[in-house]
């Protein structure tokens, strides 16, 4: 740290925009340790950098092929290559679905994109809330192993569905690697040959940005059917919710516990989520419940939703048991078992679905962008494309890194 901030002032007219980023990031920290107002973020970012430099500062003395820029790290490898040439062998088949994965790729992105623009218009016209945004960090705002669990998911089906697609419209892969910002993974890449697959027709490169979030929405929905109640509520009967997890601090945290079946709530009974929900939409922040479990009747002093003040809030994450059907099996699975595959569902989706907002982060850009780019190609000269759809796709990242910084009141 010391070598790096002297190396800083020796070069102080040299200084990129990062750097100063870091440097004043260091002396703020540094304040409020001083100040004894260090939260819970400060220590958390303080921690990230201080694991950032290091890993810099270990890079320069390894043989890992990595590329730094700015705070991002590209790390490649070539392992996985033989992989992807053994699948996408069948080119005539990867081909038509290609082509669905491009429908998919282009409505996604114009649906996002549509999305993003109307909660901008009621946020900041209309003054409607918005929900805050934050990122997803394993262990920081999301359970630690699931999420990492959930974020390998994400990587292999959406870089091995970029290289199988770009290897099937016969463009060389140079390399895969993972990129970081800081010492967050992002995202996982497959490097083409950009020679070859900048003269393939615009709908194989289409194709093969389209994969990716294909390829996590695709993974989303298979989980969705083989473990989320609500897909498979047309084949089993159920008897009441199970207690999945009790957040911490909650009104339930100490009374409910994992496992537990909630059969009946305020004296209604509990058989689906149906009336499960329909209760939840009646509670009241202060109001005192009588919850009824297999282990016995418990009272619960009901808190404020965060989301929204003016309902009341339980602190429980349920699932529904399955009590006969084709799908059974569910209701002998493990809890965190269950739990696990819930987070690959919803990062899985959520990650397939961001992905296809136009976002530019300078050195790198969502597969959204580069769809936009390839259509806006087809109407306007190159040049022109590429400046307009980079200017929506910096206008996106601006909003949402403004969101997560200091979202609207």
């Amino acid at each position: 740290m010391g070598g790096f901030i002297a190396q800083i002032i020796m070069n102080r007219v040299k200084l990129e925009y990062w750097q100063w980023f870091i440097v004043v990031s260091i002396i703020a920290t540094a304040y409020t340790i001083v100040k004894g107002q260090l939260s819970k973020n400060e220590i958390v970012f303080f921690a990230i950098l201080l694991l950032w430099l290091s890993l810099l500062q270990a890079l320069k003395r390894s043989k890992i092929n990595a590329e730094k820029h700015a705070i991002f790290l590209l790390v490649k490898t070539e392992k996985g290559k033989g992989f992807i040439e053994k699948i996408s062998k069948y080119k005539r088949f990867w081909k038509i679905v290609g082509n669905f994965m491009v429908i998919v790729g282009v409505l996604g992105m114009f649906f996002m994109l549509f999305s993003l623009i109307n909660a901008i218009y009621l946020t900041y016209f209309k003054n409607i809330p918005a929900m805050k945004t934050q990122l997803l960090i394993p262990g920081y705002t999301i359970p630690l192993w699931y999420g990492l669990f959930a974020f390998v998911t994400i990587v292999v089906v959406h870089e091995f569905s970029h290289g199988i697609l770009a290897r099937a419209e016969d463009i060389p892969i140079k390399s895969l690697g993972v990129f970081f910002a800081f010492v967050i993974p992002l995202g996982a890449f497959v490097e083409p040959e950009e020679e070859v697959f900048n003269k393939k027709p615009w709908l194989s490169q289409l194709r093969v940005y389209s994969a990716g979030s294909f390829a996590n929405l695709f993974l989303a929905v298979i989980v969705l059917f083989a473990l989320t109640p609500l897909a498979m509520h047309a084949f089993f009967q159920s008897e009441g919710v199970q207690v999945v997890n009790v957040v911490k601090g909650s009104p339930a945290y100490g009374v409910l516990e994992r496992g537990d079946m909630i059969m009946d709530i305020r004296g209604t009974p509990i058989k689906n989520f149906k009336d499960f929900y329909e209760n939840l939409k009646q509670l009241k922040p202060g109001e005192k419940i009588k919850v009824t479990t297999e282990r016995g009747s418990f009272i619960l002093t009901l808190a404020p939703r965060k989301d929204d003040p003016k309902r009341g809030f339980i602190g429980i994450e349920t699932f529904l048991p399955v009590k006969k059907g084709i799908f059974h099996i569910v209701n002998f699975l493990p809890l965190d078992l269950i739990s696990l595959f819930r987070w690959v569902f919803f990062l899985n989706f959520i990650v397939g679905l961001v992905n296809l907002l136009p976002i530019h982060f300078g050195v790198a850009a969502t597969d959204g962008h580069h769809i936009l780019r390839i259509i806006l190609n087809r109407f306007m000269r190159n040049v022109r494309a590429e400046k307009f759809s980079s200017a929506i796709s910096i206008f996106i990242g601006l909003v949402i890194l403004l969101n997560l910084i200091k979202p609207p009141l």
